[in-house]
């Protein structure tokens, strides 16, 4: 199955440069070998140069753009524990610590999930040689796309159906 769901530029960049191994959800939302392809809607500008300065990076240097579907990657591994045990397993490989610390990172991550939550591995990120931007999305499927979205192809609107195919034959550049 093939899934869109929209991320953060912030955790895009960090799973594109081989940073981030895992993505946090509430529900199960994906299952294992599942193709998920990433949205980069909004996200926090001033944590997005903090964390690009962090690696070394400039603004100019991102490997994302905020309003197009970037890349994607396969999923693993299906996680699903209370919020300590999630904590656990994702405060080195979520972005979490990295982006805001331990302390913010865990606070966040509890009042995200409350007490129990899923993770899944990110496993054989991509990039797209050209990013699907949102403009682009409006001229062919006729849909404006904005802000948090998930679409997936058990759908039965034909323009997602479309826009799932267009996405599967993109030229790929594996991670």
């Amino acid at each position: 199955m093939e899934h869109v769901i929209a991320l953060h530029q912030v955790y895009g960049e960090l799973i594109f440069r081989g940073l981030k191994f895992h993505e946090i959800r509430k529900a199960p939302i994906v299952r294992e070998g599942d193709v998920v392809f990433l949205y980069i809607a909004r996200g926090n500008p001033v944590v997005l140069k903090r964390t690009l300065k962090k690696l070394g990076l400039s603004e100019e240097q991102a490997l994302t753009q905020r309003g197009s579907i970037a890349g994607g990657f396969e999923v693993g591994e299906v996680i699903r524990a209370d919020f300590e045990n999630l904590w656990e397993i994702t405060k080195d490989t979520s972005g979490l610590t990295f982006v805001y610390g331990e302390e913010v990172g865990k606070t966040w991550l509890r009042s995200y999930i409350k007490d129990q939550g899923y993770a899944f591995t990110i496993e054989k990120p991509f990039l797209f040689q050209e990013p699907l931007t949102r403009e682009k999305m409006k001229e062919v499927y006729g849909t404006r796309v904005d802000g948090v979205i998930h679409l997936s192809s058990r759908t039965r609107k034909p323009w997602v159906r479309a826009l799932l195919e267009d996405l599967m034959s993109r030229d790929m550049r594996f991670i």
